[in-house]
């Protein structure tokens, strides 16, 4: 009885929970995997694999179809546990049932579908860990569904991203990343990971126990470990460029599921480091596809690369540890510019230092290796300016040239610097300058551009080693006017105007006059006049003469144009040069010599304030000298003064005493009364005067006082002689 009640209730219960998925309407029948008559074998797939799907015993409601992945094998949907794979289109029940195979893609998904079956990938993007799945067909009507007559065994997948790049450092660093990433572990499990060296030969642990930190993730049984490829260090070897696709190296990663030991693989391949090009005066480009390797000698052969001291080098390479990498020139670096994450590319421009002539060596050094290559440094002469009329100063610098002391320490080299010619009719080689190189193969030395004809000169800097190094630069010859007076009154005066630098042959000129055409010729045989039209001499000049007169006063002009020799070249004129010129008036000429006279008395007042200035400072010292003499006797005198006023104190003191004295001897001695009187009179006299005189006046007052005191003393003596 208790039996039957159990299966009553299982089945009530069975009954109640159906009632929640199965309408009343509902597609029916089962799903089989990979077969075609049930029941179905218990299939085991790695997520990301496919499988195949057989729907013959399938009764469709609607006309579409979605897929579906279910930890249930109830014939309903439930939007909580299971999860739709198949493409966002659903597939049609038409193209299931047509007698052809038809191939769908969406992204890295592919499926077939017809004959009743559907074939294809349960994405690794799935959210689910792994275990016993069931798959569900919705047909786009009603919650019911076929579902597969038994379940799929999903197990874990393992995978490297990317697949391919340059090496890292192995440690964890910010370039150079791949991510191991595990999908459909059981829940919350952990995975060991390593990876095999191809170099060492030999399995690397890279971390045991690992699962991720996020616990939706662990949850989901996923993981993403992310490290720093392995740099393995590899770089092309020197036999001319090399085909990159087939220069790398392929590092296996491991990643074994802790709970199931299920052991998976993938490869990351690590390509080769190399050049793409590397330019300077020639440039050396590998084919498409190709790469320069370690050590390639660019100094001679098909890939000669010729670089100018001071000149631009490009250096492009690929595969370089990803970051900050230094270039170095004969091991002193020169640069620094970055690789990229993902390639190890680079494109770097940088100038070449001063150095000798012949084989150099750079290396790239990218943290992890050195790599280096050659190229050949040609002399290289530089004119400052290049452009300019005769008498420019010019200076000229030579690089790459044999250094002194190299390759034996006596060696010293001489540089000739030359000019192609100066005289187009006779075109002589002339030498400018000598001057030695230095220990770098350098040198500098000025010049003037001589008397010449106009247009590119080549000068040429040649050393007198074996075999001799030249180098050579243009300068073009400018023409230009000289005006001889520049301001003229309308006197007469014969005004000259002189050309130099203008080309002897190729080119015609046409001189004017205050931008007019003034001048004309005819042939011996017409008496039609022709514009006049003239070339330099074989030294580039000309000169022409015209008389001051005639001119409006002010300013005037001369203007030099040059025209092409070609009689189809029929184009304006280039202005070549001009000079302003300034004819005066009488009265403007009477100002002038005002002005000319107020100048030189400028001039003369600006050469009393220079003489001026220098007795002033001349002088200086000694007025120091003398201010500071008269400070210190002033000093001396204040001193003295002070000295003196406390004497007067004293003075004043004795004559009120001396004055008591006499009035008492008055009455025995009227001279001496009279006398003391006197006496008592200066005595207040000084009082009263003797805190504001002068030095001079106290001296008066004390030799006045002392006569008045000798006198009272000798009326005292004579009173007290009475007295006695």
């Amino acid at each position: 009885m208790q039996k039957k009640l159990s299966i009553l209730l299982a089945a009530l219960i069975t009954l109640s929970t159906l009632a929640s998925y199965v309408p009343v309407k509902a597609s029916i029948g089962n799903i089989l995997v990979g077969v075609k008559l049930a029941p179905s074998p218990v299939t085991v797939i790695k997520l990301g694999q496919s499988v195949n799907l057989y729907f013959e015993f399938v009764t469709w409601s609607g006309g579409t179809i979605d897929l579906y992945i279910s930890p249930n094998g109830y014939a309903a949907l439930n939007t909580t546990t299971d999860l739709k794979y198949s493409p966002p289109t659903p597939f049609s029940v038409a193209d299931l049932k047509a007698s052809v195979v038809k191939n769908i893609t969406y992204g890295d998904l592919s499926y077939k579908i017809g004959y009743n079956w559907i074939n294809g990938t349960v994405p690794v993007t799935l959210a689910i860990a792994g275990g016993d799945y069931y798959i569900k067909a919705f047909d786009g009507i009603t919650a019911a569904v076929a579902v597969t007559d038994n379940y799929i065994k999903i197990k874990a997948t393992f995978e490297v991203t990317p697949s391919f790049g340059p090496g890292g450092n192995g440690t964890a660093d910010v370039l150079a990343k791949v991510s191991l990433k595990g999908y459909a572990l059981p829940k919350d499990d952990y995975a060991n990971l390593s990876y095999y060296d191809p170099i060492a030969g030999k399995n690397l642990t890279i971390v045991n126990l690992y699962r991720d930190p996020s616990a939706s993730e662990r949850a989901l049984g996923r993981f993403t470990y992310t490290m720093a490829a392995p740099d393995l260090k590899r770089v092309i070897a020197a036999a001319g460029p090399q085909n990159e696709s087939l220069q790398k190296s392929t590092i296996t990663f491991y990643m074994t599921v802790n709970s199931t030991k299920q052991s998976e693989k993938d490869t990351y391949d690590e390509y080769y480091r190399g050049l793409e090009q590397v330019k300077g005066k020639t440039v050396a480009t590998a084919p498409t596809g190709f790469l320069f390797g370690n050590t390639t000698d660019f100094t001679t052969g098909a890939y000669l690369v010729d670089v100018e001291v001071n000149g631009s080098m490009i250096i492009v390479g690929k595969w370089f540890h990803p970051g900050a990498l230094t270039i170095l020139w004969d091991g002193v670096a020169i640069d620094t510019t970055t690789a990229n994450s993902t390639h190890g590319w680079f494109n770097d421009t940088f100038t070449v230092p001063i150095t000798s002539k012949g084989k150099h060596t750079v290396t790239i050094d990218d943290r992890m290796i050195k790599f280096v290559f050659y190229v050949n440094v040609i002399p290289t002469l530089i004119l400052v300016p290049d452009e300019g009329p005769v008498g420019t100063h010019v200076v000229a610098y030579g690089y790459g040239f044999p250094a002194k002391g190299k390759p034996a320490a006596a060696n010293v080299y001489n540089v000739t610097l030359e000019w192609d010619y100066v005289d187009a009719c006779d075109p002589v080689t002339v030498v400018l300058k000598y001057v030695l190189t230095d220990a770098n193969g350098y040198f500098v030395v000025p010049f003037d551009v001589p008397h010449t004809v106009g247009g590119a000169h080549t000068v040429t800097a040649w050393a007198n080693d074996t075999p001799s190094t030249i180098a050579t630069d243009i300068f073009t010859v400018t023409a230009t006017l000289i005006v001889s007076p520049l301001t003229f009154p309308n006197n007469g005066t014969i005004v000259w105007v002189n050309g130099t630098g203008l080309a002897y042959y190729g080119w015609w000129y046409d001189l004017n006059l205050d931008n007019k055409k003034n001048f004309w010729s005819v042939t011996p045989d017409s008496s039609w006049g022709f514009p006049t039209y003239f070339t330099g001499d074989c030294l580039g000049d000309f000169s022409f003469q015209f008389v001051a007169a005639g001119f409006e006063p002010g300013l005037h002009v001369v203007s030099l144009y040059k025209l092409s020799a070609a009689e189809e070249a029929r184009v304006l004129p280039t202005l070549e040069a001009y000079v302003l010129f300034n004819v005066t008036s009488p009265e403007a000429n009477l100002i002038l010599v005002k002005l000319d006279e107020a100048l030189e008395n400028l001039d003369e007042i600006k050469e009393s304030l220079g003489d001026l200035t220098d007795l002033v400072e001349d002088e200086s010292t000694h007025i120091d000298t003398v201010r500071d003499a008269i400070l210190d006797a002033i000093e001396d005198a204040r001193g003295d003064v002070s000295a003196l006023a406390g004497q007067l104190s004293a003075i004043q003191t004795l004559a009120s005493t001396a004055a008591q004295q006499a009035s008492s001897a008055a009455a025995s001695s009227s001279t001496a009364a009279s006398n003391a009187s006197d006496a008592k009179t200066a005595a207040q006299a000084a009082q009263s005067t003797a805190s504001g005189i002068s030095m001079a006046v106290y001296g008066a007052v004390v030799l006045s006082l002392i006569a008045a005191l000798a006198s009272i003393v000798a009326v005292i003596t004579l009173q007290r002689k009475v007295a006695g």
